[in-house]
This record gives structure tokens, C-alpha cells and sequence, in this order.
């Protein structure tokens, strides 16, 4: 993903007089995911991060909060500590209180 090279992103207006959103805006959500799985080139993912650090309508439109925590249970879901890792945690717990 490329953002529009002629207007950087910290320039970018994000919605027309319409409601449509700008071009660049739409590429930018378009890639979120790819931004999320850190599937970009760095140069993209600067871009990007350029992007959304400020353009909070995009923030909002994309709801990477939702879509973070989303992309961390299904990275993470699931995994559960070995359980003789787990009595060592609580030993080593008990024995510093």
C-alpha cells in the first residue's frame, strides 16, 4: 500500500462536504488490517501511522480499537501456560509476600 505521494499524510482532510471520504482516507482503511498484521513495507507503514496519528475520524471510522483486540485474541487466544509454569508463578508469589 502507497498513500497518494502528493499529499502527506498529515495534510489529509478526511470527509468532502458529502460525507465521502477523501481518497487517501479510504486506501488507509482499505489496508488496516495489513497495517494490524504488520504486513506493510516499512515505508507504507510509516505512511500509515503518519496517516492515523492524525486523522482521528479514521481512528473512528476504522475501529482499530475493536479490530486490535480482535487481531490479539486471535494471535493469542487460546495459548494457556504450561501448568508447572503456573505453580511456580504463584510459589514464587507467595514466597516475595
Amino acid at each position: 500500500m502507497t498513500l497518494n505521494e502528493d499529499s502527506p499524510a498529515t495534510e489529509a482532510t478526511t470527509k468532502t462536504a458529502a460525507g465521502n471520504l477523501e481518497p487517501e482516507c479510504s486506501r488507509v482503511l482499505d489496508d488496516i488490517w495489513a497495517f494490524l498484521d504488520d504486513e506493510m513495507d516499512p515505508a507504507a507503514r510509516q505512511q500509515m501511522r503518519a496517516h492515523l496519528d492524525n486523522c482521528s475520524p479514521c481512528l473512528d471510522e476504522s475501529d482499530i480499537g475493536e479490530k486490535l483486540k480482535a487481531l490479539l485474541h486471535r494471535k493469542c487466544g487460546g495459548e494457556v501456560a504450561p501448568e508447572v509454569l503456573r505453580e511456580r508463578l504463584i510459589l514464587a508469589l507467595h514466597q516475595r509476600l
